[in-house]
């Protein structure tokens, strides 16, 4: 079954691979600890994506756009024995998260 990701900014792809590979893509574009620029289609692209990951949440769940988003970044996250490149937001507040685009695709993909 083909699952097709569609954003609330008007990106779509027909496939949830294609949306993976783009939001991969993405990822690559950047050196660790670079900003995205907030005028950019990649930033547009995010946070299209976090808003429709956030609108399939639970009551309490806690969201990833938080307050408001600022900007995104690429950074190093380090794990018990991994470490993985990934998008963090960072929000208005002055609080930031990472997030997993593969995750965040999954989830957009499979709602309704």
């Amino acid at each position: 079954m083909i699952k097709r990701v569609a954003l609330s900014n008007g990106r779509q792809w027909r496939t949830q691979g294609q949306a993976l590979q783009h939001f991969k893509d993405m990822l690559s574009r950047y050196s660790t600890g670079q900003s995205i620029d907030a005028a950019s289609d990649d930033h547009n692209d995010l946070q299209a994506l976090l808003v429709r990951y956030d609108s399939v949440l639970g009551p309490g769940e806690e969201t990833k756009v938080g307050v408001g988003i600022g900007y995104f970044s690429r950074q190093r996250n380090v794990g018990d024995k991994w470490v993985t490149d990934g998008f963090h937001v960072h929000r208005t507040d002055g609080t930031s998260t990472d997030f997993s685009y593969i995750d965040a695709v999954k989830v957009a993909s499979t709602s309704p």
